[in-house]
Parts: C-alpha cells; structure tokens; sequence
C-alpha cells in the first residue's frame, strides 16, 4: 500500500527541529529512530521511515523521514552491532524535488545492475546442472 494511501494529519508529525532533537535526546542511533517508527505506526498506521541503504556519494546510507516540512534525509555513516546505524544528525537536510530525483534515478541504477548480475548469476549456476 502507497503511504499515500493512508489519511495523515500532517500536523501530528515531527518537525524538523523537533525530530533532530528527538534523536540527539534519544542516541543518534536507528534505535532511536525506531521510537519515531513505533510512533508513526500509532498515529497513522505507517512507520513513515524508509531505509536507503547505498550510498548518496558522501554517506554510507541514510533514512528518510516524513516530517511537517517534507521528507528530511538523515544519514549514517556507521553501524554498530549494539545501536546499529548510527546517524550524523548534523548532515541531515530536507529534500527538494531535485534531490529526490537524484535519489530515485540513483536506486533505480543501483537496482537494474543488482538485478541484471544476479540473473547472470543465475544463468550461470543453471548451466552448471
């Protein structure tokens, strides 16, 4: 289901500011970002968190989140058995359409090559039956 699907009071969501402190309050970590997951979840039946876990050029992966902004990237260059990813809060920044594009063609490149190596993959261990 599209989250756009669900009915959601925009105004019941962090801002921003309040989500940055939230997590600096919390360990700057996904599990702090899991208290936001189990929140959302309850207040619209959606964690409203997405996972992007290749690189953007500068972080290993980041999280978007949708704030009452928009959608805040925040990204982690760090994962820690105990915590697991640990985020650099101060590099988080809100995107604009130009950015998302860049995200959406970039998975899209990263997919397509995944994909296409794990069908030749397959081939390959097919031909040796």
């Amino acid at each position: 289901m599209n989250f756009l699907d669900y009915d959601i009071d925009t105004s019941k969501l962090f801002t921003k500011a309040e989500l940055l402190d939230f997590l600096e309050e919390n360990g700057e970590s996904d599990r702090a970002l899991s208290k936001v997951r189990e929140r959302y979840m309850v207040d619209f039946g959606n964690e409203l968190v997405w996972y992007y876990p290749i690189s953007d050029g500068k972080h290993k992966g980041t999280f978007i989140v949708f704030v009452q902004e928009g959608f805040i990237s925040i990204p982690y260059d760090i994962v820690d058995a105990v915590d697991y990813e640990i985020l650099e809060l101060q590099q988080a920044a809100m995107f604009d359409a130009e950015a998302m594009q860049y995200f959406i063609d970039d998975w899209i490149s990263f997919s397509d090559d995944l994909t296409s190596a794990m069908k030749d993959m397959h081939r390959i261990l097919s031909e040796k039956k």
